[in-house]
């Protein structure tokens, strides 16, 4: 296969197991009554303390703004999270995780654990390490 071959071929699997992953989420993060997206919007925020502004959730999540207000919308809805206007900046929105918010995260980290063993089926632990060196080169290169 030629170089060029190569890196198409990489390319596109890439996108297919990206794509693969996301509907192995929203099926597996179903059972919490959350979307993907909403189950990330939890992690990232937890990851920040459990509070952060909402433009840097929407900007680390990577998706329209659109999206990222209507998923932290239907979380403060369910009692996931509060939002409230940041003191020093009017114009900006605060997200606070709740108690229900931190107890789901819990939950959503089990089944991240369980979605990451199964989804790569035979793959071997030091074949997994493998690829995600190359593809952190790949990242660190690009």
């Amino acid at each position: 296969m030629s170089t060029a071959n190569s890196f198409l071929a990489l390319f596109d699997l890439i996108g297919e197991l990206a794509r693969r992953r996301r509907q192995t989420a929203d099926r597996c993060f179903s059972v919490l009554g959350l979307n993907h997206t909403e189950a990330r919007l939890l992690t990232l925020l937890h990851r920040q303390n459990g509070v952060a502004a909402q433009d840097a959730l929407s900007i680390r999540l990577s998706v329209d703004r659109s999206n990222a207000v209507r998923a932290l919308q239907r979380l403060e809805h369910d009692g996931y999270i509060l939002r409230r206007k940041d003191d020093a900046d009017k114009r900006a929105n605060l997200v606070q995780m709740t108690p229900k918010g931190r107890k789901t995260v819990a939950e959503i980290a089990k089944l991240r654990n369980k979605m990451a063993q199964s989804f790569f089926g035979d793959l071997k632990e030091d074949e997994a390490a493998a690829i995600v060196d190359l593809l952190g080169k790949a990242l660190l290169d690009g």
